[in-house]
């Protein structure tokens, strides 16, 4: 025992060059468990000692990363008793993460139970919440993520944790009488993570997050401040983080949302394309009364990226939402998302007046983008959609997109009978608002040949009926006398084509 006692200094350097060897990438896989058993014979008993210097606790990472599972043991062992002090550490806490990443089920079994009971005090350190977000997000079972959570619902609760859930709700549904005091400790820690800046985490978003789920609106209200408020943009793309957000929109002041709003600058583009960041954009378009500001932060950085963010599957359902607020196009399941935050205290304009305005600001903006892109649109059935929603839905002058669709039916006849673009023309011929102007454009670029063409297929007589049956056009006789010159007896047979001889014989 006093040799090793005495030999002890010089064991930092020697381990140090074992290491060295060791780790290089060009002995085999043989020799580098060799000198992890080397390493293992001079490190028993002493692992704890090595934590807390940078260097050396690189050479347990390594044993960690390269060693079997029975090294992975004796370092577990070795560290047992100080897990929950070396997640504290700077260095160590890479460490920690690392045994978890390298161990098989039953040892992090063994780490959880080290962790038991000290969940609490770990998630307000700056340092070890890494470490308990690691395992509650990585690698904990469905019963230790309740376990770990329920430490935060307070001591009384605590005890009967086996019977909870993570989920605050089925708790409450057990256990009515205790929902004032888990929302006294949520709020307690909730209020902890913001000020220390840690709701970067998974595991503090969650906690913050069930508490603003059963809190009353006065009681959110009181939680969001300004240390709040410049964290939000970190954590709008998490699912979390994003249902945390549209509540401080919600049930915030004016001035908490004009503050709100400043944080998103320069990051609209990537909130649109988000799957979880873009519901945020639509509760600001249900609630933020100063139209004015929303146009200057949010909408100018839409059209500004109007090109990506069409092409984004959340990114359109933005621009839906901005042309018909909760209409065919937005799920049930994102309306039953939004209605929490119907009817809140702060939103003093009817939802309708702040929807024309919003609508109002991007009309012209997305009319000569779609004008300019109308091909590209064509080719895929959702942007097609949103074309012609837009074309049927904003008040300004949708010319442009008419034009343009107009002139591609007249160069390439597969815009009149491709799926898409065919079922685009339907809906802006069926639409009061386009189809006399649609009408009147397509008829202009109809020649004799032209006609021939489009009566050939099936499609082309569904389109040329749309055009002649509201007879709305100021050129519509010009239509009637190109195709009376048709001889429909050599056109083979379709639906379209008996329909369109059927009117035309009217």
């Amino acid at each position: 025992s006093s040799g090793i006692n005495a030999e002890w200094p010089l064991r930092p350097g020697k381990i140090k060059k074992v290491w060295e060897k060791a780790r290089k990438n060009t002995i085999s896989k043989a020799e580098k468990l060799e000198y992890i058993i080397e390493l293992k014979g001079m490190m028993k008993g002493k692992v704890e000692s090595l934590m807390f210097k940078h260097d050396l606790a690189r050479v347990v990472q390594m044993i960690l990363k390269h060693g079997t599972s029975e090294h992975n043991d004796f370092i577990i062992e070795e560290l047992k008793p100080h897990i929950v002090e070396l997640s504290k550490s700077k260095y160590g806490k890479f460490t920690v993460n690392c045994m978890l990443k390298n161990s098989t089920k039953a040892q992090r079994n063994t780490m959880f139970r080290c962790f038991t009971g000290n969940f609490k005090k770990l998630a307000v350190h700056a340092d070890a919440v890494s470490v308990v977000d690691t395992f509650y997000n990585e690698y904990a079972t469905s019963n230790q993520r309740t376990e770990i959570i329920t430490e935060f619902y307070g001591k009384d609760l605590y005890l009967y944790r086996d019977l909870l859930s993570e989920h605050l709700s089925k708790v409450l549904e057990s256990h009515p009488q205790k929902k004032d005091s888990i929302l006294a400790e949520l709020h307690k820690f909730s209020t902890v993570f913001i000020d220390k800046g840690l709701t970067g985490y998974i595991i503090t978003q969650h906690l913050i997050l069930q508490y603003v789920l059963h809190a009353s609106a006065e009681q959110i209200h009181e939680l969001i401040s300004d240390k709040l408020i410049e964290q939000l943009v970190n954590f709008v793309h998490t699912k979390e983080g994003s249902k945390i957000t549209m509540r401080s929109i919600w049930f915030g002041s004016a001035k908490h949302r004009k503050n709100i709003l400043k944080t998103f600058k320069g990051h609209v583009k990537d909130m649109c394309t988000n799957e979880n960041g873009y519901l945020v954009l639509l509760a600001v378009f249900d609630a933020v009364d100063d139209t004015v500001m929303v146009r200057k932060v949010i909408l100018s950085e839409i059209l500004e990226n109007l090109d990506t963010i069409v092409m984004s599957s959340s990114g359109r359902s933005v621009i839906n939402y901005l042309l018909q607020p909760r209409g065919k196009q937005c799920h049930p399941l994102i309306i039953e998302m939004l209605k929490p935050g119907d009817g809140n205290a702060f939103s003093k304009k009817e939802s309708a007046v702040r929807s024309s305005e919003l609508l109002a600001c991007i009309a012209s903006g997305l009319v000569s983008n779609f004008a300019a892109n109308t091909e590209s649109m064509l080719l895929d059935n959702a942007t097609a959609l949103l074309l012609s929603t837009a074309a049927m839905t904003v008040s300004t002058d949708v010319t442009p997109i008419l034009q343009e669709l107009a002139q591609l039916c007249s160069a390439d006849h597969k815009f009149v009978e491709g799926i898409t673009s065919h079922v685009t023309l339907r809906n802006l011929l069926s639409c009061e608002n386009t189809r006399k102007r649609l009408s009147e454009l397509l008829i202009d670029i109809l020649d004799t040949d032209m006609v021939k063409v489009w009566v050939s297929s099936n499609r082309g007589c569904f389109t040329l009926l749309r055009i002649i049956e509201h007879g709305e056009a100021d050129n519509h006789d010009k239509l009637l006398e190109e195709l009376k010159k048709i001889s429909f007896k050599a056109v083979s047979t379709s639906v379209g084509r008996d329909k369109l001889v059927e009117f035309l014989k009217k």
